[in-house]
């Protein structure tokens, strides 16, 4: 390999271990994490034409970013308002864009499992320096960041960490692998228990099955009762330790969904369900186009006057589900164009959840416990609201569909100077 080559792909390496590890640690960290892939594959294009045909999940995925980013900016039409829907509509470019660069550049796994290792432990020290240290009842984030969007993403980091154990264990040097994704793994769950998130843990019996089919299904029943048991331990500990606050939230969390059923709304499970009505009434007012961004809080005040839903409810300014909200403020195309970007990894990645390649599968499980949970995320939070959301999710999804294309010699690519 000539040292151009060399440094090429160490520069790529590092530019996709930036892009995992700092959404979560640095200040607008999401906005800076895509630019140095993006740089690295403008000079590689513009010193080498690369011939390499973008894939068919690829251009898929390309589609679904380009339709939601179309959406978020026909819902501001003739609304003369600005703010959020402009961020994410150029967050979902961005991440667009990423799919493409990295459809001429595949980069190598050891940059991908570095990164979720360091996003993991970061995440896990920042939030125990946030506890510990400054005090704070929540760990969160820097700015928008908050502690839902930080301890749901750092959960992710930690979960696609374990995912990773099964490429670790094969490679030549594999105990500095397991020891940094295993570090990765608890600094990501510390992080989402110090965070006091409820949602996102919700995810764990799904990402359960997921694990389960992938690797503990073929295991001796012995190893696989034994690693069952731990990973319940571990768990469960996290639950029961009163400094992670998890207990808690649980509780006032189930008391206020009792609470609604009785025909009382209080808290934030309360105000979400009263939301969720309250969205239902605004699409089937307007199925096709929204409310639009501008319109959602003053339709939301107008069923609040109306008595149809409870007061308070026009002080959100989304709809605490990724799904409802997509519909709600930015119309059916949007709704659809979600669905893509959940669909589309489930697709591709689930038949290969049985591999026999270690890297294959490990990659497979990662691909499919992105979509999963961001869903469970989806079903009490808006994460597609946020830039930090589709960036996470756009600019992962984009290095594991690199990661498994296919690509022949016969595609488009970049244009020789």
């Amino acid at each position: 390999m000539r040292w151009s080559d060399l440094g090429k792909a160490r520069a790529l390496g590092l530019a996709v271990a930036w892009l995992l590890v700092v959404p979560l640690l640095l200040p607008q960290g999401y906005w800076l994490a895509p630019l140095p892939l993006l740089l690295v594959a403008g000079v590689t294009c513009w010193h080498r034409p690369v011939l390499n045909a973008i894939s068919w999940p690829q251009r898929l995925a390309v589609a679904a970013l380009l339709g939601f980013a179309a959406s978020e900016l026909l819902a501001l039409q003739g609304e003369g308002v600005a703010g959020r829907a402009p961020s994410t509509a150029v967050a979902a470019l961005l991440a667009a864009a990423l799919v493409v660069a990295l459809a001429w550049q595949r980069p190598t796994l050891a940059g991908w499992w570095v990164g979720l290792a360091f996003s993991g432990t970061g995440s896990g020290l920042w939030a125990l320096w946030q506890a510990g240290v400054e005090g704070a009842r929540r760990a969160n984030g820097h700015g928008e960041v908050n502690a839902i969007l930080f301890g749901n993403l750092a959960l992710l980091s930690g979960l696609l960490c374990l995912a990773g154990l099964g490429w670790a264990w094969q490679q030549r040097r594999r105990w500095p692998w397991l020891v940094a994704l295993l570090l990765g793994a608890i600094g990501g769950l510390l992080a989402s228990a110090l965070s006091g998130t409820r949602g996102g843990w919700l995810a764990l019996p799904l990402a359960a099955l997921v694990f389960y089919r992938a690797y503990l299904r073929g295991w001796p029943p012995r190893w696989r009762w034994l690693t069952i048991a731990g990973v319940g331990l571990v768990l469960a500990s996290l639950y029961l330790a009163p400094q992670s606050g998890v207990q808690q939230r649980v509780g006032v969390a189930m008391d206020e969904a009792s609470d609604y059923l009785a025909g009382e709304p209080r808290g934030s499970v309360g105000a979400r369900l009263e939301m969720y009505r309250g969205a239902a009434m605004l699409i089937k007012a307007s199925p096709w186009r929204g409310v639009g961004h501008g319109g959602y809080a003053e339709a939301m005040g107008e069923l609040v006057e109306q008595g149809r839903v409870a007061p308070g409810m026009d002080r959100y300014w989304h709809a605490h589900n990724d799904l409802l909200d997509a519909w709600v403020r930015r119309g059916l195309p949007a709704l659809l164009a979600v669905l893509a970007l959940y669909l589309l990894p489930l697709w591709v990645f689930t038949p290969r959840l049985r591999a026999r390649d270690p890297g294959a599968r490990s990659l497979a499980v990662a691909g499919v416990l992105l979509p999963v949970t961001f869903i469970d995320f989806g079903l009490s939070y808006a994460f597609f609201a946020y830039p930090v959301g589709i960036l996470v999710y756009g600019g992962w999804l984009a290095l594991l569909l690199a990661f498994t294309s296919h690509h022949s010699p016969s595609g488009t690519g970049c244009v020789s100077r």
